[in-house]
């Protein structure tokens, strides 16, 4: 009984670890699908926010709440392929970045997960 008293404080870190570890994992998949989602809206001529809510349709449960969730398709003058160096180095992809909470839903860790996808135009078939 003494062993299994010294040993609980370590036990529960090690599951509060192991769950946050799993949160985290849950958001970075999030993060990739969404963003895969996004790009292939963006591929067929999207608007911003037709592929804003592709990707945001994509994510659910804790991590569906639209104030954890940005979506970032720069589109315009800052991507124009004339000029020789683009102002936003995301020209071309579409990036959704996500903060993942801590333990459970409400409280968020104070960093971010992001993971970006590659646009291929399809253009006019």
């Amino acid at each position: 009984m003494v062993e299994f008293t010294a040993m609980l404080p370590l036990i529960l870190v090690t599951v509060l670890m192991v769950w946050e570890a799993f949160l985290l994992g849950m958001a970075a998949t999030y993060a990739g699908h969404s963003a895969n989602e996004g790009a292939r809206v963006a591929a067929v001529n999207g608007s911003y926010d037709e592929v804003k809510k592709a990707a945001v349709e994509r994510v659910s449960g804790a991590w569906a709440d639209e104030d954890n969730i940005d979506v970032h398709y720069p589109t315009g003058r800052v991507c124009d392929s004339e000029q020789v160096t683009r102002v936003d180095p995301d020209c071309g992809w579409v990036r959704v970045t996500i903060k993942p909470p801590l333990l459970f839903p409400g409280v968020l860790l104070p960093m971010e997960v992001s993971h970006r996808a590659r646009v291929i135009y399809e253009g006019e078939g």
